[in-house]
């Protein structure tokens, strides 16, 4: 990877926006069917991997340390997340300095998976919860620093009028993939080794074509933001107030974050703990769950995406969205049997599918900088990978009030966090 400095910046001193209304304007030069069509092909192979890990590594623990696992689980993941709110911001920004000859992305992509490949074998081989720890939070660090590196595609590649869709169907990749990496994991559960690396190896074959094809555009050096590390490590923290919109529109992806930290950190063990699933059966009830929502997913993954690029509105459909999860999560606080719980799950679906979607739209259209993509869009992703460390931290306290197991509090507090991000949408100015 080479490397530059030297760039100048273009801002819209009226909205803190981009120039392009729309928020960035495509700088590929190959075909856009043709991008889409590689980039969905990778999603199911990055969303498999992506979904799978937390579940694979709260399975691996619970099979190494069953007596400690809630704590020794919320412990790795926390200290991932902290590692992550360093490591994936500074990968953004310095692929978005790359003037490889391989284009800006893909060498940060090939990389990050890896490394990830590499820390999965770990984790999959030792019995040691230190050891484990370990691996998996370089592991889960380099995973998400290519993840965001491959997600800047379909931002720079993709009009803004076909945004939403193309990422409608990535989630919808995304949402099959989670049932299907529910079922891998929990078929994979007796072999560690396995239950770890391929989930890895799947991103690495789906991507691929993506690798081999893309033309990802190559930079020089004065098309690139400067190299200078004051400047670089300032620009981690977009600053709000230069950027309101970009502010608003990431406070309300962090509550949302937390919401879905809250539910998806905890489901497996609210399993284990108040519905009494075996620890051998939680990973098959986990992708049930996934199943019976995956119609629902279906159709408001491809149908928001659809309706919010028709109408050309986002906020309302993020706001709605933010209100379906709080809803779900109720439910899911008060469910007292598995089919409960399916109904909370599906509930929760819906808006999780159509805020995942719409959001992500709404993200790419306040960026600041078209050149700054890759470190803006991952400072997106620390709105929801700053929440896999705050819930972990602070779950074990709040599930131990009134005498333990209190998901009640948890989740009706995250709904809570829900609520207040759908108000923040009015706030969002500039954009429908």
């Amino acid at each position: 990877m080479t490397i530059h400095a030297e760039s100048t910046q273009s801002l819209d001193p009226a909205d803190g926006g981009l120039h392009d209304p729309a928020g960035f304007a495509p700088t590929t030069s190959g075909s856009t069917a043709r991008t889409i069509a590689l980039v969905l092909i990778a999603a199911v192979g990055m969303y498999v991997m992506a979904m799978s890990l937390s579940t694979a590594l709260s399975l691996r623990i619970a099979s190494v340390a069953p007596d400690t696992k809630d704590v020794l689980y919320s412990r790795i993941v926390s200290i991932g997340a902290l590692a992550m709110l360093v490591v994936v911001p500074l990968a953004g920004a310095l692929s978005d300095r790359t003037t490889s000859r391989f284009g800006r992305r893909r060498p940060w992509i090939v990389a990050g998976l890896l490394v990830t490949l590499l820390g999965a074998l770990v984790v999959g081989a030792s019995s040691n919860p230190l050891v484990i720890g370990a691996a998996y939070i370089v592991a889960v660090a380099a995973m998400q620093a290519g993840f965001n590196a491959y997600a800047v595609i379909p931002v720079e590649a993709v009009p803004d009028a076909m945004r939403a869709r193309v990422m409608g169907v990535m989630g919808l990749f995304g949402a099959l993939a989670f049932s299907g990496g529910s079922y891998l994991t929990g078929a994979l559960v007796d072999q560690p080794l396995l239950l770890m690396t391929v989930p890895v190896l799947l991103a690495l074959v789906a991507s691929l074509p993506l690798l081999a094809l893309y033309r990802d555009p190559v930079k020089v050096r004065a098309e690139v933001p400067a190299l200078d590390v004051r400047s670089m490590v300032g620009g981690m923290i977009v600053n709000p107030r230069k950027h309101p919109n970009f502010g608003w529109t990431w406070l309300a992806r962090f509550l949302a974050g937390m919401a879905m930290a809250a539910l998806f950190t905890y489901f497996i063990y609210f399993m284990i703990d108040v519905l009494a699933v075996p620890l051998p059966e939680v990973g098959a009830k986990a992708g049930l769950l996934t199943l019976i929502s995956a119609p629902v997913s279906i159709i408001c993954f491809t149908g928001s995406g659809w309706l919010s690029d028709k109408i050309g509105r986002r906020k309302p459909i993020v706001a709605a969205a933010a209100l379906f999860m709080a809803a779900g999560l109720v439910l899911g606080a008060t469910a007292s049997s598995f089919n409960g719980f399916a109904v909370a799950w599906v509930v929760f679906a819906v808006g999780q599918a159509a805020y995942l979607t719409v959001d992500l739209a709404l993200c790419a259209s306040v960026l600041p900088d078209s050149r700054d993509a890759g470190k803006d869009m991952a400072v997106f992703g620390l709105a929801l990978n700053i929440p896999n460390i705050l819930v972990p931290a602070l779950g074990p306290t709040i599930l131990a009030l009134g005498g333990g197991q209190n998901y009640t509090v948890l989740w009706i507090g995250a709904a809570v966090l829900c609520i207040t991000g759908a108000a923040l949408m009015p706030l969002i100015k500039g954009v429908r």
